[in-house]
């Protein structure tokens, strides 16, 4: 399906009726990700309308002049939201950069009626992020594995963020992952991180007022967002569940699936 503002295009899937709920992907991914860990779980569970975005210069939305940096694309988002959505209560899940900008929706959104989060950013600069020192015995990689993909590059890619690396995980993220690295428009991400990759509003988090039900999932050994900064952030919020799952990096959702889906399945009856 498209959507349209603004002269420019933006591509959203759309799967089964009731409840919306917004599923936000990383940067430099696409709603493929998405639909990849969720679908298999709403399969199973009627009354939920799920609404897969590709954001701006990312999937099979091309790059907008109108969207430069972060606050144009949270201006996007909420143009979006109220033009697909309307004015009924919604849920967001948001995976890593689609995490941050559920933050920042939440900041002024009263219809938003529970937020599910798995490895976001909370934190938009690398430099001030608590990092995890990921020693070399805390990662797993299945027997012949390496020799198997020896010089594949998606693989190497592969094992920057993986922990726990299968040929089930790394099955996964080459079909689940891997093809929205082939999609994004390279020109339009560098520029919007040289632009403004942060929100102003990011040192407001820690003052975010939000009494709905909020899931936060991350990965003791994520070296990309790390495990810290989301506690120390939302720990204030009086709905919190906060969960961090050792011997997980940066795919929870793809290294332990079944955590992933008990917690999702719980956030949902807590929303209930």
């Amino acid at each position: 399906m498209e959507y349209k503002i603004n002269g420019s295009v933006m591509h959203y899937e759309e799967f089964g009726q009731g409840k919306p709920v917004l599923c936000l992907h990383g940067f430099t991914e696409n709603g493929g990700v998405m639909i990849g860990c969720l679908e298999p779980f709403f399969e199973n569970t009627s009354g939920y309308r799920r609404i897969y975005l590709d954001m701006p210069g990312m999937g099979k939305s091309p790059a907008t002049d109108s969207v430069k940096n972060a606050e144009d694309m949270l201006d996007v988002l909420k143009q979006f939201i109220k033009d697909v959505i309307g004015d009924e209560g919604y849920l967001l899940v948001g995976n890593s950069y689609g995490g941050y900008m559920s933050l920042g929706l939440a900041s002024d959104d009263d219809n938003i009626d529970g937020i599910f989060l798995f490895g976001p950013c909370i934190v938009s600069d690398d430099e001030e992020r608590e990092l995890p020192d990921v020693e070399d015995e805390e990662l797993y990689v299945e027997d012949g594995l390496e020799d198997e993909f020896e010089d594949n590059e998606d693989f190497e890619e592969f094992l920057d963020v993986a922990v726990y690396a299968t040929k089930e995980t790394w099955s996964r993220y080459e079909n689940e992952v891997l093809p929205a690295y082939k999609l994004f428009d390279k020109k339009f991400t560098a520029n919007y991180r040289e632009n403004g990759y942060g929100l102003s509003r990011e040192p407001e988090f820690s003052k975010l007022e939000f009494l709905k039900p909020i899931t936060v999932i991350v990965g003791k050994q994520d070296e990309s967002v790390g495990y810290e900064d989301a506690w120390n952030t939302l720990k204030h919020l009086p709905k919190l569940t906060y969960v961090c799952l050792n011997g997980v990096g940066h795919l929870m959702q793809i290294e332990s699936p079944d955590a992933f889906n008990f917690l999702l399945k719980d956030w949902l009856e807590q929303v209930k």
